[in-house]
């Protein structure tokens, strides 16, 4: 063989090795994340770009975050998917519930790459310092690549948490979890028709609807998955002990508010009980003259408000039955005609000093 022949085969081998080593180094991979407050139109073909921003910040006025993707080639041709998540920044991130999360095919990129949004005004997101999170994922939920944007939110004075919010169990990627080997896995039907409804307190979105209707739902793999995917939402490092610890105020509730005829998870205080825990301030009035019987729980702080109130009513003859008469939460039920139930002479203004509740209400 000539030298001219080795040395072209030397060349040869050796920008083999480059675009091998290049494939590699880009096989599986996000190649560039972005997120900003607006796009514009790129007059050149009509298309939309995102705006790059120096560091990105959503004042109050955000209504969108705008989110740009960008995969290997590879990446893009292969069965693995995008799962991408706003959270807290934070040392301890992996232990915190994603504020937004969403499962993208990589069949929805155009040309590997992908623009879309999430609606920030939906996620009642405090304020703070967050990541934007894309992970590329194989389909028993390994992550083969990572990549994160870091951008600050400032919440509308109105962005406050009420209960339980992140996402629903009716849309979480742990679909790709095999459902039989967590805890859920050892629940027959019956067992999940069981536990389910006793979820609605704490539901939120889709998660109701799915409640509401578990009577008709004899799918034993959709119900587990529901169930496993309630809890992950709410712990994703222990589900199964974020129910278990649900399982210990359940069986409260049932013991102090329930009944041979309503489970304690229906009555309105255990739900109350059960979306706030504990009350600050328990005032129980039975024997006051000119009113019914009633009790009323006050919070200091409570999913991120403060001074929250509830007032409980008796208004028929069995005493272990208090009905939610009203209270600060207008989610819940804000009542104007209450004093009209529970006092004898309600527009009495000289009555005012005998009554209790006038302490919490107006």
């Amino acid at each position: 063989m000539s030298s001219k022949v080795k040395k072209y085969f030397l060349v040869l081998f050796f920008l083999l090795s480059i675009t091998i080593n290049l494939q590699s180094q880009i096989k599986d991979s996000i190649l560039e994340t972005m997120v900003s407050n607006s796009m514009q139109l790129d007059e050149s073909d009509s298309s939309l770009l995102i705006n790059e921003m120096e560091y990105p910040f959503f004042d109050t006025n955000a209504t969108q975050l705008y989110f740009y993707l960008e995969t290997s080639p590879i990446a893009s041709t292969s069965t693995s998917f995008i799962y991408i998540e706003l959270k807290k920044k934070s040392n301890m991130q992996f232990k915190l519930k994603p504020e937004y999360a969403k499962r993208i095919e990589l069949s929805s990129f155009l040309e590997f790459k992908l623009l879309d949004s999430i609606p920030l005004n939906l996620l009642r997101m405090p304020s703070g310092n967050y990541e934007f999170i894309a992970s590329l994922m194989n389909d028993s939920s390994k992550v083969l690549h990572q990549k994160k944007s870091s951008f600050q939110f400032l919440a509308p004075s109105t962005n406050l948490r009420y209960r339980n919010s992140e996402l629903d169990a009716t849309t979480n990627p742990s679909n790709v979890i095999d459902f039989e080997k967590t805890f859920v896995g050892k629940y027959d039907l019956v067992t999940l028709k069981k536990n389910i409804p006793a979820l609605e307190p704490i539901a939120k979105g889709g998660e109701i609807k799915v409640i509401k209707e578990i009577v008709k739902n004899n799918d034993i793999k959709f119900l587990k998955q529901f169930f496993y995917n309630f809890w992950y939402n709410r712990n994703p490092s222990d589900p199964e002990a974020e129910w278990k610890q649900y399982v210990e105020k359940l069986n409260y509730v049932g013991q102090k508010y329930g009944s041979t005829s309503t489970p304690g998870y229906q009555s309105d205080r255990g739900k109350i009980y059960l979306i706030y825990g504990e009350p600050d301030i328990h005032e129980r009035v039975i024997n006051e003259k000119g009113a019914k019987p009633y009790e009323v729980w006050f919070y200091y702080n409570a999913e991120g408000k403060s001074n929250v109130k509830f007032l409980f009513c008796q208004t028929g003859m069995i005493a272990s039955q208090m009905f939610l008469l009203h209270s600060t939460e207008e989610e819940i039920l804000f009542n104007p005609s209450w004093k009209l139930i529970l006092l004898e002479d309600p527009n009495n203004k000289d009555t005012r000093l005998m009554h209790r509740v006038f302490e919490f209400f107006k």
